[in-house]
């Protein structure tokens, strides 16, 4: 059968060029939107009466009696000509010529696109949410821990395991945010745009919308064609989400290591060496890290097709769609398993407690404690305690015993006035788990304020589940509607 979307204003075809522009080899995860929105434009024309009961009903038995995975033939172009090519094997051009009067490939590709998008964008939430509800379960777990809070990868202040795991949900929430900000973009119908200008069929595009789910319309019809913005949208989410479950994956890569000793990772998600048989390798959260890269690429690639297109459809926009599914792929499965991984991860508490004993991360409290207690100004008392960690380490001696020893040389030739402080005092400032108790700042480690942050977290965990079941909720009641309307147009006219 010769291809009836090239019409008759282009004769000649080359196989190598049809086979170049085709889109036939990615367009089977919108195959099933692709028969919704033929669905539900039919049904309008039906409404308006622009084509007959008999074009209709036919047009939607054929239409309903496709199987979900829709075949693609390969020799077609892309996924609309496969769907035409059928109807017109099925029912004669005859009838199947009326399915794609008053609308485009641009304005149909455009929504079938924003239809997957949302589901995959649901998809990508739920995982997010899941990463989230894993952090809270090693936050139960590990509610008074105490461990190095890092700067520049060097210990700098004692902090809880609670605390710094409670940093990535904060930013995972803000991952689910963006996520949801991109769905509300995507959830606006494209259809009765036609090609560009829109159409003088009359389609009611409001009905059509809420026959396929959307919340609404893009309402110029050549934005309606021509955006990608909401593609770019969901990409950059899915990258920024990547980006941090990729510093999660490279945490607990170093915490696995001997050197650091703070976590083990389950069997599930490692792998052993081919030579060495001790090793026990953390090889998902490296995929995960390396994924981030994949992610980023796409959204890089994506932001390149679209940079320079004119206004209105250029099929340049069909090379964005293969990049923002793997994109959203990507992003779904790595926080999937990164889910699971660190929730079977098991912290070593003992581990965690001895990487403080000598690193002299309490060194600002006691700065703070010669602020408050002695008046000395924090810059100077910055100074004092600053030269004797130096002393400290030079003489490889703890930093209490030296501070006990040297404090009143040392802050007379800073101040001009000896502070002296007795062996007990110096004992409760360096304590770190006094230390973080001292603390009052809002969202600082203050193991006291773990209960407060999982009962925020919980809360947080439970609207993000509700906004996504709301949500798949809308899609899936949209497309019983518009499974009853179709049965009930063919319905109609057998009587």
């Amino acid at each position: 059968m010769s291809n009836i979307l090239r019409g008759s204003r282009v004769k000649r075809s080359s196989k190598r060029a049809n086979d170049f522009i085709s889109s036939i080899g990615f367009d089977l995860p919108i195959a099933k939107h692709v028969v919704a929105i033929n669905m539900a434009h039919m049904l309008a024309l039906s409404r308006s009466k622009e084509v007959t009961p008999a074009v209709a009903s036919a047009c939607l038995a054929f239409l309903d009696s496709l199987p979900r995975d829709v075949e693609l033939d390969p020799e077609t172009e892309d996924v609309h000509h496969a769907v035409e090519q059928q109807a017109v094997r099925a029912i004669g051009i005859e009838t199947a010529g009326f399915l794609n009067f008053g609308k485009s490939r641009n304005d149909q590709v455009a929504t079938a696109i924003r239809m997957q998008a949302r589901v995959r964008l649901l998809d990508l939430g739920a995982a997010l949410a899941r990463v989230q509800e894993a952090i809270i379960l090693q936050m139960r777990r590990h509610k008074a821990a105490i461990m190095p809070g890092y700067t520049h990868l060097q210990h700098a202040q004692p902090v809880t395991l609670a605390h710094h795991l409670q940093a990535y949900f904060d930013a995972l929430q803000r991952d689910v945010a963006r996520v949801e900000e991109a769905y509300s973009c995507v959830n606006k119908s494209p259809m009765g745009a036609a090609a560009l200008a829109g159409t003088s069929v009359r389609v009611d595009r409001e009905y059509v919308a809420a026959l396929l789910g959307f919340d609404g319309l893009v309402e110029n019809a050549m934005d309606a064609v021509s955006s990608r913005d909401f593609a770019l949208q969901s990409a950059s989410a899915a990258a920024i989400a990547m980006v941090n479950l990729s510093r999660l994956a490279e945490e607990l890569i170093l915490w696995s290591s001997i050197e650091f000793g703070f976590v083990e990772l389950g069997d599930e998600y490692s792998a052993t060496s081919s030579i060495m048989p001790q090793k026990k390798n953390p090889v998902v959260a490296e995929t995960i890290r390396a994924k981030c890269g994949s992610v980023i690429g796409g959204l890089t690639s994506m932001l390149a097709i679209a940079k320079a297109l004119p206004n209105s459809y250029n099929l340049d926009l069909q090379e964005v769609t293969p990049h923002l599914w793997r994109a959203l792929d990507d992003a779904t499965e790595s926080a999937s398993l990164m889910a699971e991984m660190l929730s079977s991860a098991r912290f070593d508490e003992d581990a965690l407690q001895r990487s403080l004993s000598t690193d002299m991360s309490t060194a600002t409290e006691l700065a703070n404690h010669l602020v408050v207690k002695y008046h000395v100004p924090f810059r100077q008392a910055h100074a004092i305690v600053g030269e004797l960690v130096r002393s400290a380490l030079e003489r490889k001696a703890p930093l209490e015993a030296t501070a006990a020893e040297q404090m009143a040389k040392v802050s007379t030739r800073i101040t001009g006035k000896p502070v002296k402080i007795d062996k007990h005092e110096f004992q409760s400032v360096l304590d770190a788990l006094k230390t973080l108790k001292l603390i009052r700042s809002a969202g600082g480690s203050n193991p006291l304020s773990v209960s407060r942050l999982l009962l925020k977290d919980a809360k947080s965990a439970e609207q993000n589940s509700s906004w996504l079941a709301a949500a798949r909720c809308a899609l899936g009641q949209a497309d019983e509607r518009l499974q009853k309307q179709v049965r009930a147009n063919k319905n109609e006219v057998r009587t």
